[in-house]
Order: structure tokens, then sequence, then C-alpha cells
């Protein structure tokens, strides 16, 4: 019997390598003649760029940068070929402390100019599990990009609290030649009722008069840009830096997951097999808007596959011809 694992991580708990091991340990001791193939997997959130370094045989490039509240740290870069993979999760996460309007992306641009000061200028970003809501500002000013309040004085590390100080904006500066896929698993617009602001930023901490600043802050940045970007569908992907990215140095806009599994060859690897397990922290309507384990579900229907779900909770029923809970109160056929 050939089996492929391909599961999500459990957000806090496993990578989506340590569910891998775990699913693949539990079936082979229960019978240790099944051929098993382990393929961690990401959406675009948490965890891609180790993702695509498993799938490209990838090295790990570290560098110096800084959390998205100031504080110095080691990023990874996940490098092949003349790519680079950065997870904006990396430096600019979402940390226990949640305070949205002093948050900055800006350790996310120093890792990017640091890939590309080593040569690698096509850059894959998974958009997935930002703290941050600064429409991109503090990315762009890490790369050189120029901000300025009222009275004329730079804005050196832009966060969310400086979006409706800012009066002016330079990219004469900027770092040049970068050619971005956003890797991404949102489709929400940078501002408005289905923006950043309004969907994210409570999220990270926001309260409600926060998030009305944020989204007014947003749209304030978006009239400087040099590209209007205000209907960019994902342009609100992780507190708007899709969006701030977007409209200086275009790019494209992919699903995180189809990227993965372009790289994988995953369809093939479904066709090639005769049960697909799949998993994730919590299966709830949400997993059928779109999360990673629907997707394999309708890949695995495509051709005629039996599919097995591994989750930490299940909230519907009937979603795999075999669903597991790891609760063992919630333990479903």
């Amino acid at each position: 019997m050939k089996i492929l694992i391909v599961p999500d991580s459990f957000k806090g708990s496993l990578t989506s390598a340590e569910v891998c091991e775990c699913i693949r340990g539990g079936i082979l001791a229960t019978d240790n003649t099944h051929e098993i193939t382990t393929l961690p997997f990401a959406d675009g959130g948490e965890g891609f760029a180790d993702c695509m370094r498993n799938i490209c045989n990838g090295d790990i490039l570290y560098s110096n940068c800084h959390d998205i509240y100031g504080k110095p740290m080691r990023g990874q870069i996940v490098t092949f070929g003349k790519t680079a993979v950065i997870d904006c999760a990396t430096a600019s996460g979402l940390q226990a402390k949640k305070n949205v309007m002093r948050a900055s992306s800006f350790g996310t641009g120093e890792l990017i100019k640091s890939a590309v000061s080593s040569g690698f200028h096509d850059i894959i970003l998974g958009l997935g599990g930002s703290g941050c809501c600064d429409g991109g500002a503090g990315i762009l000013a890490a790369l050189g990009g120029d901000f300025y309040d009222i009275n004329y004085r730079k804005i050196a590390v832009p966060n969310g609290s400086d979006l409706n100080d800012i009066y002016g904006i330079g990219f004469r500066n900027i770092v040049k030649d970068i050619n971005f896929t956003f890797a991404c698993d949102v489709t929400n617009e940078y501002c408005g009722k289905n923006g950043a602001a309004y969907v994210f930023a409570p999220q990270k901490g926001a309260n409600q008069t926060q998030v009305e600043e944020l989204d007014e802050g947003l749209k304030r940045l978006a009239a400087f840009l040099p590209k209007d970007i205000t209907a960019l569908s994902g342009g609100g992907a992780a507190g708007g830096i899709c969006g701030g990215l977007y409209a200086v140095y275009g790019g494209t806009v992919r699903s995180g997951f189809d990227i993965l599994s372009e790289y994988a060859h995953l369809e093939q690897l479904i066709q090639e097999c005769d049960i697909v397990v799949t998993g994730e922290g919590k299966t709830d309507e949400q997993t059928l808007m779109g999360k990673l384990p629907f997707k394999i579900r309708e890949i695995a229907r495509r051709y005629h596959k039996r599919f097995v779900l591994v989750s930490g909770r299940i909230e519907i029923d009937n979603f795999a011809d075999k669903s597991i809970s790891i609760r063992s109160e919630e333990r479903r056929v």
C-alpha cells in the first residue's frame, strides 16, 4: 500500500514535519509493510519557507535583523538556485505581547535586503503569521524607502502608529531589481472593511478605535504609493505587506499552496498513491473555505484516492473517508 502523508502544521504545537513523523510512526507501529512518503506542507503561513527548503533541498542563510518591536534577532532565509524564500513570520511574526500600533515589518525588509545583497534577486515571500499592520512601510524603509512627517523629519522605522503621520515618501534610494512572488492564503484588500486593519488587526491586539486608526493610516499610505493597490486581491495580507511591496516592485500574488504543489509535483504524487493522509490543528467551517486539508481533499477526490484526516479537533462531519481526532473524546470514523 502506498501512503502519502501531506499535512499542515498544528499551530502552536507541531510543525508539519513533526506531524508527518507522528503519523508515519503510528502507521508503521501497526503495519510496517506500507510504502510511506511524507511531505510537510503549508499554505503560505508559518512554516512555508521550511516546506520549500524540504521540497527543493535548499540551504539556510542566517542574517541579523529585528523583530516587530525592534529587538535584535537572527533570521533565517531559505535559498535554492537563484531564489530566496522568506517567511514574514520569521522577523515580523505575531508575539505573545500584542501591540500592533508599535509593531513594524522592518525586520522582514532587513532579511530581504540581506538576501539580495547575497545575490538572490528572486524572492518568494510567505505572508502568513505576521504581528504587524503597517502596510509594508517598515519593509520599504528597510529597503531604502524614505518616509517623512509633516515637518519633513524622517520616520526611520515606521510602525502602525506612524501611518497617519506620513506626509511624504521617497524611493530614490530603494534597493532595485527584486522579483517578488507573494505566497498568500487570503484575498483581503489593502484597506476598507475587508482590509488588513478591520479583518486582521484585532487578532494582533487592536481595539476598535485602533482598527479604525490603522485603516485610515493604510488609506493615507496607499495615496502616497506609486501604484494603486487598493483593489489588489491579497493586498491586505500580512498587515498590508503584500500591497505595500507590490505598489513599488510589482510581482506575482499566488496561493502558497499552489507554489508548494508546483515545486513538489503534488498532483503526480497523489496520482501514484493509494491513500492520502492530511491534517491540521483544528478542522471547522474555515477549513471548507480553502484551507490546506480542503485543497488536498479536492485533489484526492479528482483521482479517486482514499482520503484520511488527522486533526487536533474536528467540528464538521463527513469531511474525509476517515477522520481521526487526537482528542480521545472526539475520535471519529
